[in-house]
């Protein structure tokens, strides 16, 4: 039976942060490539993409591929790098572009107005590949060989997180924009959760932080265990990371992001995101 492959190619928040000192963990922002069987996802085009696309052509050489790009939203640090990858200009590709309605505007229109002069140098209509837009809504829909099931975020203007199933029952969860919204939402949140093999969720800021940006969409490191152990999952991975947060400050967080979860009696083994680590179910 095959495993779904999963890496990190940026797991920065908001804007990106390059530098010495971020070399760590990554300045590039989200995205995220899943791999399963013939099957591609890659959720959120931050600037991540770029080094993904590259990765991508080394490996396809003259050969065509194809995907499925999946943004969570619009918000520019989850679309920013959909220019910069290279693959979309090569009129051998394929790949599905997928995301949600933005304010009552289809998914299509809202990408378009966003990447066009003068705000750009080009426009959509510069992507060789065979590109289809589809707006996303909270019915599953399939990609090749991988189920995937939507779960709207509590976030400004609107989000949407994903748990991806593989053969055997095998998911993962993916909610990269998501802040924590009062008992009912969060009792949903956990039962869409539940059993999952690997939980990948924001977790911007700490409790400090988030106590005076509430509003903004993101969440503290414990609301994410907090999850974690409520759904019974078996590992998760906090990203999204604060780009006021160099390295050093991302390990204090995750020590202290540990020893949170042993307190709380969570049983997932906790890890930070970074650039170019990789996992499987």
């Amino acid at each position: 039976m095959p495993k779904a492959k999963i890496k990190f190619w940026g797991v920065r928040g908001s804007i990106a942060a390059p530098g010495k000192r971020t070399a760590g963990f990554g300045g590039n922002t989200t995205c995220v490539d899943i791999e399963y069987g013939g099957s591609r996802v890659i959720c959120d085009a931050g600037t991540g993409i770029r080094p993904l696309g590259l990765y991508l052509m080394k490996r396809f050489g003259h050969r065509p591929m194809e995907a499925m790009i999946l943004l969570s939203h619009v918000h520019w640090d989850h679309y920013i790098g959909l220019p910069f990858f290279r693959p979309i200009y090569n009129d051998k590709n394929r790949f599905t572009i997928a995301g949600p309605r933005v304010l009552g505007q289809n998914f299509e229109g809202a990408l378009k107005d966003a990447i066009r002069p003068p705000y750009f140098p080009i426009s959509t209509v510069d992507f060789n590949a065979r590109v289809e837009y589809t707006n996303i809504g909270p019915a599953e829909y399939q990609y090749g060989e991988i189920r995937i099931v939507p779960h709207e975020a509590h976030h400004p203007q609107g989000a949407y997180g994903w748990r991806f199933y593989f053969k055997d029952g095998r998911s993962i969860v993916l909610m990269t924009d998501n802040e924590p919204r009062g008992a009912a939402v969060k009792n949903k949140l956990v039962k869409f959760m539940a059993g999952a093999d690997a939980i990948i969720h924001d977790a911007q800021y700490t409790p400090e932080v988030y106590s005076e940006r509430i509003g903004w969409g993101h969440s503290p490191y414990t609301f994410a265990i907090d999850i974690a152990r409520a759904a019974g999952t078996k590992k998760i991975f906090l990203t999204h990371h604060d780009p006021e947060s160099d390295d050093a400050c991302l390990r204090k967080i995750f020590t202290k992001a540990k020893s949170y979860a042993r307190s709380t009696g969570c049983g997932a083994k906790v890890e930070m995101a970074r650039e170019g680590l990789s996992f499987s179910v």
